[in-house]
């Protein structure tokens, strides 16, 4: 009787054991995926960054009217200004904005909380800069460092992003924040 408790014991806790090696495998494959998503939102992430920062340093480049206002939309999530992208003296509008969660380019992505940030070249289509973003704000700054909404005053930038991986590990999507300030020259030299 004896021998017969001992296996039952044997193989309660030897299941036991196999239940535990189990459990921490799946919470090390679950801690990689996340660890990747990260790293690929990040990458995002940094690419996004890269695009911003040399749009926004270019604000104004090519426009040699001082009474023509180089930024002509500056809205928190939304940015219209004038540069001429190819240096042929001729000056484009370029245009940044948000979309919404419900754009058929962030419906074709698995997060429901993400957004797509569109730039437009005069009256072109809407290219995709990013998706992924939960939140692209703007503030501007004149040259004091403070708050203004007065287009010939801006002087400085700061942009804020929210960046989600598109993909998550069950309702857990890697989140990442990045804010850069940007003074573009020729917004300086107004």
């Amino acid at each position: 009787m004896g021998s017969w408790i001992t296996l039952i014991g044997s193989i309660v806790i030897g299941g036991l054991v196999l239940l535990s090696f189990q459990r921490f495998n799946n919470d090390v494959s679950r801690a990689a995926f996340v660890e990747t998503l990260d790293h690929i939102a990040y990458n995002n992430l940094d690419e996004v960054k890269g695009v911003i920062e040399y749009d926004f340093s270019r604000i104004g480049l090519g426009e040699n009217d001082p009474k023509t206002d180089a930024i002509t939309e500056a809205d928190p999530t939304e940015l219209t200004f004038k540069v001429d992208t190819d240096g042929n003296g001729t000056l484009e509008t370029m245009r940044y904005y948000l979309g919404n969660t419900g754009d058929s380019d962030a419906l074709n992505t698995a997060n429901p909380n993400d957004k797509v940030l569109y730039r437009v070249l005069n009256s072109g289509a809407p290219q995709i800069v990013a998706s992924g973003l939960t939140d692209f704000k703007i503030q501007y700054f004149n040259s004091e460092g403070n708050a203004t909404a007065t287009f010939a005053a801006i002087r400085t930038l700061v942009v804020s992003l929210t960046m989600e991986s598109d993909y998550g590990a069950g309702a857990e999507y890697p989140k990442l924040f990045w804010q850069g300030r940007v003074t573009p020259p020729s917004l300086v030299m107004q």
